[in-house]
């Protein structure tokens, strides 16, 4: 026995997982700025352990302040992520349209989070083994 779905059935599942998303889709880039804080927060506690007893003589030089700043501003990235959204919903918020911002948001935060920690873990790594 198979049952085939009408046309109606499907455009109702469709609906369905369009306001699924609709609801749950802001709620990625709090999730993802609390992952990221995390990672931000490990590797720059790794990074100042490993810095002061695995080199000789540990010093602020260049590769290490660029290393720390780094981090630390992907700490502050995803500290901001990890930030609850607030939208005010009134008769003239287009809720497509917001959640389109919303998302563009969250790809051009996490794509910056990513770019600026790949910097500071890459100079952190050269500063190790220089």
């Amino acid at each position: 026995m198979t049952t085939r779905l009408s046309g109606e059935d499907v455009a109702s599942g469709v609906r369905e997982a369009f306001k699924d998303e609709l609801k749950k889709g802001p709620s990625k880039r709090h999730e993802m700025g609390k992952h990221f804080l995390g990672v931000s927060t490990g590797t720059l506690g790794l990074f100042a352990a490993l810095l002061k007893f695995s080199v000789s003589n540990p010093s602020l030089d260049f590769l290490t302040i660029t290393c720390f700043a780094a981090l630390l501003l992907a700490t502050i990235i995803a500290l901001y992520m990890s930030l609850p959204i607030v939208v005010e919903v009134s008769d003239k918020l287009d809720i497509y349209e917001k959640y389109n911002e919303i998302m563009r948001g969250v790809f051009r935060l996490s794509s910056t989070w990513t770019l600026v920690w790949i910097a500071g873990f890459v100079t952190g790594v050269l500063k190790l083994f220089q």
